[in-house]
């Protein structure tokens, strides 16, 4: 005998999950931080100031190279698994 073919029930609606998890946020929010930071520090030191010359550039570049894409591209494991 054939066995009956099982009807796949429609779903009406998808639960939707964001693409990021609180993990993500949290990492994206520490970048955006130390950018405000590093534009602060950029700002009140003189022209040929440590900070504004060297430290406040390095400051950005972390947030904006490193720290930022580092909380778009990582995955982090869900905590309901």
């Amino acid at each position: 005998m054939a066995k009956p073919k099982e009807r796949k029930q429609k779903v009406l609606f998808q639960k939707h999950e964001l693409p990021f998890s609180k993990k993500n946020f949290f990492v994206i929010g520490l970048g955006i931080v130390l950018i405000f930071i590093g534009y602060y520090l950029m700002a009140i030191g003189g022209v040929d100031s440590f900070i504004a010359v060297t430290l406040a550039p390095i400051i950005l570049f972390i947030a904006y190279v490193i720290i930022i894409p580092f909380g778009i591209l990582k995955k982090f494991k869900s905590e309901k698994n």
